[in-house]
């Protein structure tokens, strides 16, 4: 065997040394083999897991990874380096030129991967250990007249961490699951001796605090939280649950999601896990559309749910005359419910026609004052949660307050 003029890397020379000592025929073979099926070598060591490449065929890292079989969603590349090269021997007479390529790099684990395998374990765990509440349906009785409740916990910020002795008050996430409860039960018992046939719940605007493994809101915003992220996430949707199955005592549920600054990315989260929850419950409806501004119609009431983070409120009625035409159109009452702003305000806007006016209305919070809030002063907002009583006719019928 003789081999001709090689300018070659340090990783082909045991690769070349084999082929010498080979029989030219077989030598021919494994140069064959390599083109057609090209194998890669795995090492696993402390930090991940290394993969290299020897082979005319494996010629870039997206070949690497498909040879290897990788699961981009697993595993992330840390590094990766390819050479190239020519081969030229003379075997017996027989020309053989080949173009070989050392393609290899180091995987780790992609630890994003493993945080949301770790929640949807938690959630197939708690849905094979859950206990539904029974539900003791209440008969509805249409010549009393029908009402749809709104039961509003606006700005929850679930997963937040307040210190007295910073703040002027503690919160975390026990004390926000015991206000919650709290305003579900008294909201509910305020409503109890009207004919309730359906239940509209707002859920997100900023119900979780953040939105990312490191701690911060949709933007960015560092937050100070009680929990890691993934305690936070199950936490807050087992209490989402726990609320829903107390609704349900009373009437059908519908579920609003409305996406906020802090959570947007996890609301959508949170409303697909409900979704896949109550999959089987046709009592609760789940809507999780992409859109940032939802609406529910009853009967002659059209009410719109947005957060008030991104939009003007001058223009909010204009939206929904304009997104809604049909249902504006055919409804008496209008009104916006918004969050966001902590604290209690009101406007009223109107077309021409003085009939279709349209209420904004911005909702208070449950939640504790955290140390940006309480440097700046914004200490003085009442705390509470709220409830709407809508007659399919007449419209508004009772607002009430859960207050703190």
């Amino acid at each position: 065997m003789k081999k001709g003029k090689l300018n070659l890397p340090e990783e082909s020379l045991p690769y070349l040394k084999q082929l010498s000592e080979m029989p030219s025929e077989k030598a021919l073979k494994i140069l064959q083999d390599a083109v057609e099926n090209p194998t890669i070598k795995t090492t696993e060591n402390e930090n991940g897991t290394s993969l290299t490449s020897l082979s005319p065929r494996v010629k870039t890292l997206e070949q690497l990874l498909e040879v290897a079989k990788v699961d981009k969603e697993k595993y992330a590349v840390k590094k990766f380096k390819v050479k190239k090269w020519e081969v030229g021997l003379n075997l017996d007479g027989v020309a053989a030129v080949e173009e070989l390529y050392a393609v290899s790099a180091d995987l780790a684990p992609n630890t994003e991967y493993a945080e949301f395998q770790r929640i949807q374990d938690d959630l197939l765990e708690d849905l094979r250990n859950h206990k539904p509440l029974k539900i003791n349906k209440r008969s509805v009785n249409a010549t009393k007249g029908s009402y749809m409740l709104e039961v509003n916990i606006f700005d929850l910020h679930f997963g937040k961490l307040c210190w007295n002795g910073e703040t002027g008050e503690d919160y975390d996430t026990k004390i926000a699951a015991e206000r919650f409860h709290n305003a579900i039960d008294d909201l509910v018992a305020k409503a109890q001796f009207h004919n309730v046939e359906k239940i509209v719940f707002p859920v997100g605007n900023d119900f979780f605090n953040s939105d990312s493994l490191n701690n911060t809101t949709t933007a960015g915003t560092p937050q100070d939280e009680d929990l890691r992220w993934q305690k936070t996430f199950t936490n807050g949707r087992r209490l989402i649950v726990d609320g829903i199955e107390k609704l349900l005592q009373v009437a059908p549920v519908d579920v609003v999601i409305v996406q906020g600054n802090h959570d947007f990315q996890r609301s959508f989260y949170l409303g697909d896990s409900l979704t896949a929850w109550f999959r089987n419950v046709p009592e609760v409806n789940i809507d999780n559309s992409a859109s940032p501004r939802k609406y529910v119609r009853y009967g002659s009431n059209l009410i719109g749910l947005t957060h008030g983070n991104n939009e003007k409120v001058a223009e909010l009625p204009i939206l929904m005359a304009s997104e809604q035409k049909g249902l504006w159109a055919d409804t008496k009452f209008h009104e916006w419910h918004l969050g966001h702003f902590h604290h209690k305000k009101q406007m009223k806007w109107k077309t021409i026609d003085e009939q279709k006016g349209c209420v904004i209305r911005f909702m208070r919070s449950l939640s504790g004052t955290d140390a940006w809030h309480n440097l700046k002063g914004y200490v003085q907002n009442v705390q509470s949660a709220e409830s709407f009583l809508w007659h399919k006719d007449n419209g508004l019928v009772a607002h009430n307050f859960y207050n703190l």
